[in-house]
């Protein structure tokens, strides 16, 4: 299960007047991102924040581009340096979680992703149309916004790898029920019930994991809930 992080792929108006703005060299980064052309595009957005101290997308996409280059600790300051101005952004919140939860600093992971959905921008999820999560942005700075099914999920996982499965099998249940990431949920739950030493619902959640084709639910009911006889 890969992790996602949260950026920003939209261009921001040029400012008028300057050929050579923050605005124009965000852009150019943008473009750079989508080619996975990470370096390159850390050199613009450098300059985009030299121009302008306060270019909250910049910080937010920088510290991407480190990640994706091996520098989670390059990423976690930037996404700190965003907060510094922008206490609540829940993007960079977010993303701080899952730097920490790669670093496999969980206790840390927990809880920015706890700061996470106390924000605005942890947009309460519901089952919209065609059956996927869905989310009504409320906030003025709706830009920042994301599903909450989608924290919850990542820190499910957080707790899981803490062996804290009351609180992982309730964050994936927060995730499940509105349809987040089914076969992975299922998968996680199973696991989760396993650390309980609940074998029947470790293994009904496995079932339903491999039901959606995970692999690795297949794996896990070979190895924990068909039972073996032994030949005569």
């Amino acid at each position: 299960m890969n992790k996602f992080f949260v950026i920003f792929v939209s261009f921001t108006l040029l400012s008028s007047c300057d050929f050579s703005s923050a605005e124009e060299h965000y852009n150019l980064a943008v473009d750079l991102e989508k080619d996975k052309k990470y370096k390159e595009a850390i050199f613009h957005l450098n300059i985009a924040i030299e121009k302008k101290d306060r270019f909250k997308q910049a910080f937010l996409n920088r510290g991407f581009c480190k990640t994706e280059l091996g520098d989670l600790v390059g990423g976690i300051d930037d996404y700190k340096k965003l907060l510094a101005f922008d206490y609540d952004n829940t993007f960079a919140l977010f993303n701080l979680g899952n730097n920490y939860s790669l670093l496999a600093d969980n206790k840390k992971a927990i809880y920015y992703y706890s700061k996470a959905l106390q924000t605005e921008g942890a947009l309460k999820s519901f089952v919209g149309s065609g059956g996927k999560p869905s989310g009504i942005a409320v906030s003025l700075d709706a830009n920042y916004g994301m599903l909450d099914c989608e924290i919850y999920f990542e820190r499910g996982i957080a707790y899981l790898e803490e062996n804290q499965f009351d609180k992982a099998i309730f964050d994936i249940n927060k995730s499940l029920e509105v349809n987040n990431a089914k076969k992975d949920c299922y998968f996680l739950l199973g696991k989760a019930f396993l650390g309980k030493n609940d074998s029947i619902d470790a293994c009904e959640s496995f079932i339903k994991s491999a039901k959606l084709g995970d692999k690795e639910a297949r794996e896990m009911l070979r190895k924990h809930c068909i039972k073996k006889t032994k030949s005569n």
